[in-house]
This record gives C-alpha cells, sequence and structure tokens, in this order.
C-alpha cells in the first residue's frame, strides 16, 4: 500500500507538470499563490499604464486650449482692447494674452498635439516631422554645445538609419533577376516600346531631354540652377547699386512702408512703450528664442529622414528624397528669377541711411574692375534689393517642402504662423 501511494503521488504530479506552462513551473516547491501572480502583473504593467495615462490627460488638456473657443477668445481679447476705452495697462495686457496665444502658443501646442497623437489618422512621418519641428525650438532655449550635440547626434542617426545592410549575393541575384525580366519584356513587348518612342519623338525637344534623365541628374540640373541663379542675383545687385545714383551721393527718402507704420503701432500698444524702438529688444527676444529658421532646417531634415526610410507608409510612397529636393530647388531658383527681376526693372530707395557706404566700395571707373566687384560674393545682402526679401525665399521654400511632406493641416498652419511672426518682426 504505501509503494502504491508513492507511485499514485508520481504520476500525479507528472500530470500536473505536464499540464502546466514552462514559464509558470514551481521550482520552489511551494503554493504559486494567484494573489501574487497578479501582484507581478501589475508590477510589470504599471509604469505603462500610467505613462498612457498622463499622456491621455496631456492630449485632453491640448484639445482644450487648441480649440475654436479659446481662439475666438483670443481675439475677443484683441478687439477690446482696440475697441472700449481701458486703461493702456490694460489694452497691453489683453493685446498680449490674445496675439501671444494666436501666432506663439496655440502653433507650438498644435505641434505638441501631433507629436503625441495616437490616432490612426496620424502617420509615423507626421509625427516625427513635428517632432523635428518642436525639439529644434525647444533645444535653442539649451547652451549651443547641446544643441550642437542633438543636432549632430540627428545626424549621425540618420547616418546610420539609411546604409543599405544588402548582401553582395543578394546584391547578384537581384541585378541577374532584373536583367533576365528586362529580356523579356523587351521580347515579348516590341510594340509597346515602339508606340512609345513614336510619342516621344511628337513631343519637343525639351520634354524629350527631360524624359530621358533619371531623378539624380534632374536633382543635379535642379542644383546648377540654384548655383546659377544665386550667381545672377549677386552680380545684379551690385548694378543696381551702383547705378542708383541717389543712393551714393547720399540718403535718399525712402518709401512710405505702411506694413512698418502698423506694426508700429501694435507694438507701441502690445509693449505699452511710447517710441516703437523701444520694442524692438524685446520683439527680438522672442524671434531668437523661437529661431523659427532652424526649426524649419531640423522639419526638412526629418523630412528627409521619413523619405528616405519609406516611414510614411502609403502616403508618401510615391515620393522620394530625391524628387521633393528637386521640386525644392526648382520652386527656390524660381524664386530668386522673379526676385531679381523685380529688384532690376524697378530700383527702390534703400530704408537704411547712408546704406551704400556701408556696403559697397564708390564705382571703379575701369569697366573691367566694375565688373570683378559685382562678381565679388555679398554676403550682407543690397541697398536696393529688398523686394522680394531673399531669405524669405529660402524659409518659405523650406517650409513648403517640410509640409507637403508631412501633408498635416494642424502642422502647415502652425508652420506658417510662426513664419508670420518672424516676418513681422524682421520688418519690424
Amino acid at each position: 500500500m504505501p509503494m502504491a501511494a508513492k507511485s499514485r503521488r508520481k504520476n500525479d504530479a507528472s500530470s500536473s507538470t505536464s499540464k502546466t506552462p514552462s514559464s509558470d513551473m514551481n521550482i520552489g516547491a511551494y503554493d504559486v499563490d494567484d494573489k501574487d501572480n497578479m501582484d507581478q502583473k501589475y508590477n510589470h504593467g504599471r509604469f505603462p499604464s500610467t505613462l498612457q495615462r498622463s499622456i491621455d490627460i496631456i492630449q485632453s488638456c491640448l484639445r482644450i486650449f487648441t480649440s475654436m473657443k479659446v481662439s475666438i477668445t483670443a481675439i475677443v481679447f484683441i478687439i477690446a482692447a482696440s475697441v472700449f476705452d481701458l486703461s493702456e495697462a490694460t489694452q497691453s495686457k489683453l493685446i498680449q494674452i490674445g496675439t501671444g496665444y494666436l501666432f506663439i502658443s496655440k502653433p507650438l501646442l498644435s505641434t505638441l498635439a501631433i507629436c503625441l497623437s495616437n490616432k490612426a489618422t496620424t502617420a509615423w512621418h507626421e509625427r516625427i516631422i513635428a517632432t523635428g519641428f518642436l525639439m529644434s525650438i525647444i533645444c535653442n532655449q539649451f547652451p549651443k554645445w547641446l544643441s550642437s550635440f542633438v543636432a549632430a547626434s540627428a545626424v549621425f542617426a540618420f547616418g546610420l538609419a539609411s546604409r543599405q545592410f544588402v548582401p553582395m549575393q543578394q546584391l547578384d541575384s537581384d541585378k541577374n533577376t532584373s536583367s533576365a525580366n528586362s529580356g523579356v519584356t523587351q521580347s515579348k513587348s516590341p510594340s509597346k516600346r515602339n508606340a512609345t518612342t513614336s510619342s516621344d519623338d511628337n513631343t519637343n525637344p525639351f520634354l524629350k531631354f527631360w524624359s530621358r534623365l533619371n531623378i539624380k541628374e534632374r536633382a543635379a540640373i535642379g542644383t546648377l540652377a540654384v548655383v546659377v541663379s544665386l550667381l545672377t542675383e549677386n552680380f545684379l545687385i551690385w548694378v543696381v547699386s551702383a547705378t542708383y545714383e541717389p543712393g551714393i551721393v547720399g540718403s535718399p527718402t525712402p518709401l512710405q512702408d505702411n506694413g512698418r507704420i502698423v506694426l508700429e503701432a501694435l507694438a507701441k500698444k502690445l509693449w505699452n512703450v511710447e517710441q516703437s524702438w523701444m520694442a524692438k529688444r524685446p520683439l527680438q527676444k522672442i524671434r531668437d528664442t523661437l529661431n523659427v529658421q532652424y526649426a524649419l532646417v531640423s522639419a526638412l531634415g526629418a523630412s528627409f529622414v521619413c523619405l528616405e526610410l519609406q516611414l510614411g507608409g502609403k502616403k508618401t510612397s510615391h515620393r522620394s528624397l530625391t524628387g521633393v529636393a528637386l521640386h525644392a530647388l526648382i520652386t527656390l531658383a524660381s524664386a530668386r528669377l522673379i526676385r531679381y527681376i523685380s529688384f532690376v526693372l524697378t530700383v527702390l530707395p534703400s530704408q537704411v541711411p547712408n546704406c551704400y557706404r556701408h556696403h559697397f566700395p564708390p564705382p571703379p571707373d575701369n569697366w573691367k574692375d566694375w565688373i570683378l566687384v559685382g562678381m565679388l560674393p555679398s554676403s550682407r545682402g543690397g541697398c536696393n534689393d529688398l523686394i522680394l526679401s531673399g531669405h524669405a525665399t529660402v524659409t518659405s521654400t523650406i517650409a513648403c517642402a517640410a509640409t507637403s511632406v508631412s501633408s498635416n493641416t494642424s502642422f502647415s498652419f502652425a508652420v506658417w504662423t510662426l513664419i508670420a511672426l518672424d516676418y513681422s518682426i524682421e520688418a519690424y
């Protein structure tokens, strides 16, 4: 009987062991309490659940602070400060709250909402581009060495992520397969090839030449177009400045700038100052704090990363890094072309007193020296080339590229609002 009992206990133990998964085996030879398992599961998932709960709370707050009701309230504050007879300090506070929310707080909060969004409609590339834009503004508040370290780390990560770790044998097999498939295609469809050739013959020579180029060759042509336009613009700035006699001799009376007059009146109300120049320092401090130009560069770099790694899925599958770069280069070259055509046809007096004396030497009498001076790079800009703005063409092109890749309406609205603020402070 004792032997039978022992064998029965052994069989029961073996059957219970076979039914229990290996990960839940009772190695310590004591009974496992269900409460212990529940505590382990709770402790294991407590941090992710707390983090997700915190993100949900932040998203709820962001939805409230970026709602249309808050925007209307900010507009009402600005209208009330302009219409009602209030004290100057109260008017200044109301305008600061309204404009600060519309032009700074709401764009930044909208961008943060995109970064933290967990909706299925927000793709990964939209979050990455918005994060790059917002992180640049945040890092701008840190010391310069830390900002440089973050930028260098991003470039290093992009370099590692864009490397191709494809074995050579696979490359050779893919090459052989593609050559075999191309041979089969050529042998099967000569009629299609003849039809394509005949259709190309009917087009003009430029389209025929452009269609034969691959995307990288087209991007190289776009880069060459930008270089040529910049060199031409640099020479024409000298031509306009050296042939405008009133600017060389003295300081001609500048034209009336209605936009600047409005901005100066708004700045007086905004900062409650008597003279417009007293508001320049706080406005420039806001511009330096945001540093929208570098934020745009970060967003453009994030866009290139998303295109290279195809993080956008179906939304960006039809686009490539080289294609977007080509469009940006052609857009920039076209904008610079329109710019120097504008200031060459109509010469406007400079807004800065004695501008020519601080930027250029006296015009040489020898025409060869005159041309050589025009070939020198003018990094400080010119005096009569204010329309169109040179750096505005660059920042607008970068913004167009980044927002077109992101394809997020809220992010586009935030970017262009901050750009409008940056342009307004610069014009002031």
